[in-house]
């Protein structure tokens, strides 16, 4: 409370001073007679959206200014509902929702850090009429020992009505609660948008690092529940590391064909505004479009190990006890050419249409496979891929899109990629706004390189693995107006690959099936709010696939508002998932691999909070964790890897329109 009664007054005060500027009268100021005339005001205005379809499509995304669930401020958890998890902010992750294990990440030993990184296609490009700018800090209880702090600035602002420059800032500190667990994130994200009738270019720069220290989990006689200090537990490794770079140059533009049409203006309470509504007669109408997509990224892996050789922790040492480092490099180049023939919005049965030509140049560089000594050899190969799609974003009957891509020429030769999206309006049980929708995938997909064949020192495995195929079909239903989404999903998925007991990758045979549904629901009685997601998923072939059977986030908060300008929430989260055969992580590749002996999860993980806006200023109060203090349970998500015991945070976010 302290340092909210600290922040309030310059929050306050700085609010006071931007009325005045903009001609405002704070509240409270009594007009003492004296005539003041105001400046023209430029009320605060945000769009953003994201690229989808190689630049074809702009979705338009939601800003995030509310107060509900403010708390949740970790990647990880703010779109899932449990995961396996190493404990520490910044360390490797896996969903346990099979259907939303779809990562955007080219560089295969970085999937299991997805929601940390930023990505081309992670980015939302904003168009502003001021500049906006957001401050973000989260901090524990402790700044120098056992500490974790989280920094984040993002600042965007428009030139002019049709260019936009955004940078953003991403930060992450943590020391972890256990041995050898810290870790340090550092993202820097500069790009720009330009759209203006005939032209829309859309590029960017994105450098990404990564440190995390691997400690192996705890050792086999660490006693948890009994050990009061996490100093005194032993892990099984005290100096190894992973570290992470990556690199992306990116930029998307589209040169439009179309016509200026009169169009007719909007109302305007302006005398004065007859030149501006000649101006707004006329709008551009594009009907085709040629587009051209570069995108360059370059990623480096280095698996430091340094351990004492008396260690047994790992079994193997390829290439000897001197050696100390893996060093893992990727590079990826795309080109892609695609046309674009617009949807008339005014007639119905137009639909749009677009082809694509894509080529890309791969590197990627690994030790070798030549036993006793340190070696490096570098595999280069390219592909070329071609594709298409139809759509139709506008009306209120039917929306859909369905396009699909095959290689042509290459490594992936023969992969082939298909999808659609229907999406109808349904207004059922009194909500005007509810909607079906419904997608579906067929995918023929070629393994990754490195799942095919990889050398380490700890590590090695070299596959013959065939394409993996797949079809996936999910359904839902939306009400907004209630709150409540129902969706279920089906996969049927034939020569799976997965991490088998030793780490590797490995391949069934068979056809695994795998069936989910969900349901969340918001629900309000009086000024107390409950939040409800239930997942329930089940694989026909459970030796190879393992899924906690229910997974679910339940939230409750009391809402009020102190003295007409405090919004506050003070409330409860609990996340928790039946046990299973939760998969291990393995150090060396930073990838989780089944294992089949201990049974992990039927541990609460609660959180206690309290959240508070003033105007533009949020701030959470959180204990995490609670549950370590009265439950008598081992509290991991993954074996040999606890979570956190309870622990405090303290987050601000201001946001600033000027």
């Amino acid at each position: 409370m302290l340092v909210v009664l600290t922040l309030l007054p310059g929050t306050v005060y700085s609010q006071t001073q931007r009325e005045m500027r903009m001609g405002q009268r704070p509240q409270g100021m009594q007009d003492e007679g004296t005539q003041h005339n105001p400046e023209k005001q430029v009320e605060p205005g945000i769009k953003l959206w994201e690229l989808k379809g190689f630049g074809a499509f702009k979705d338009s995304v939601r800003l995030d200014t509310l107060l509900d669930y403010s708390h949740i401020y970790h990647p990880v958890y703010k779109n899932t509902l449990t995961a396996s998890y190493v404990g520490n902010y910044g360390s490797p992750y896996l969903d346990n929702n099979f259907f939303n294990r779809e990562l955007d990440n080219d560089f295969f030993f970085l999937r299991t850090r997805d929601a940390y990184l930023m990505t081309p296609g992670a980015i939302s490009y904003y168009n502003t009429r001021t500049p906006y700018t957001v401050l973000d800090f989260t901090q524990s209880e402790h700044r120098t020992r056992k500490n974790e702090t989280r920094f984040n600035v993002l600042h965007t602002q428009n030139v002019n009505p049709y260019l936009n420059f955004t940078f953003r800032y991403d930060q992450a500190r943590s020391a972890g609660q256990y041995q050898n667990q810290s870790t340090k994130n550092n993202f820097v994200t500069l790009y720009s948008s330009y759209n203006k009738d005939k032209w829309s270019i859309h590029t960017g720069f994105i450098s990404n690092s990564i440190l995390n220290n691997e400690n192996g989990g705890l050792h086999e006689d660490a006693d948890l529940l009994g050990e009061p200090d996490t100093d005194f537990l032993d892990v099984n490794l005290t100096s190894v590391r992973s570290e992470f770079s990556s690199t992306y140059i990116f930029a998307t533009g589209e040169y439009r064909f179309g016509r200026y049409i009169d169009v007719i203006p909007e109302d305007t309470d302006s005398e004065d505004s007859e030149e501006e509504e000649l101006v707004n007669q006329k709008k551009f109408k594009p009907f085709a479009g040629i587009l051209y997509s570069f995108e360059f990224q370059n990623h480096r892996k280095e698996y430091i190990d340094e351990e004492d050789t008396t260690n047994t922790f790992f079994e193997h040492a390829y290439f000897g006890d001197d050696y100390t480092k893996d060093s893992v490099r990727f590079r990826r180049i795309k080109n892609i050419v695609q046309l674009k023939h617009y949807e008339n919005p005014d007639r119905k049965t137009s639909f749009g249409k677009r082809a694509f030509l894509g080529q890309e140049f791969v590197k990627a560089s690994s030790p070798g496979p030549v036993l006793g000594f340190y070696n490096y050899r570098t595999h280069k190969y390219s592909n070329v891929y071609a594709g298409g799609g139809i759509f139709r974003e506008t009306g209120n009957f039917w929306r859909w899109n369905f396009d699909g891509r095959i290689y042509l020429l290459g490594r992936n030769v023969g992969q082939t990629e298909l999808s659609g999206v229907v999406t109808k309006p349904l207004p059922f049980l009194g909500d005007s706004l509810a909607s079906l929708n419904l997608k579906g995938r067929i995918e023929n997909l070629k393994p990754d390189y490195f799942q095919e064949e990889f050398y380490s020192n700890r590590i090695r495995w070299d596959e013959d693995l065939k394409m993996e195929q797949r079809m996936t079909v999910n359904g839902s239903l939306n009400f907004p107006s209630r709150k409540l989404e129902l969706s279920a999903n089906y996969a049927i998925i034939n020569n799976f690959i997965y991490n088998d007991t030793l780490g590797i990758p490995s391949q069934f045979g068979g056809q695994l099936l795998v069936l989910s549904a969900f349901a969340d629901k918001d629900f309000k009685a009086g000024n107390f709010h409950f939040r409800t997601r239930l997942l329930w998923q089940k694989a026909s072939n459970e030796e190879i696939l393992h899924l906690p059977d229910f997974s679910a986030f339940v939230s409750t908060y009391f809402q009020f508002v102190v003295s007409k300008v405090l919004f506050s929430q003070l409330g409860v989260d609990m996340r928790y998932n039946t046990a299973y055969y939760a998969d291990a992580y393995h150090p060396a590749t930073g990838l989780f691999y089944l294992q089949n002996q201990e049974k992990i999860g039927d541990f609460p993980y609660i959180d206690a909070y309290v959240n508070l806006r003033l105007k533009r200023t949020r701030v959470f109060f959180k204990m995490m964790n609670v549950g370590t203090e009265f439950i008598n349970k081992e509290y991991y998500t993954t074996p040999g890897y606890p979570m956190n015991r309870m622990t405090f945070r303290l987050g601000v976010a201001w946001t600033f329109y000027d």
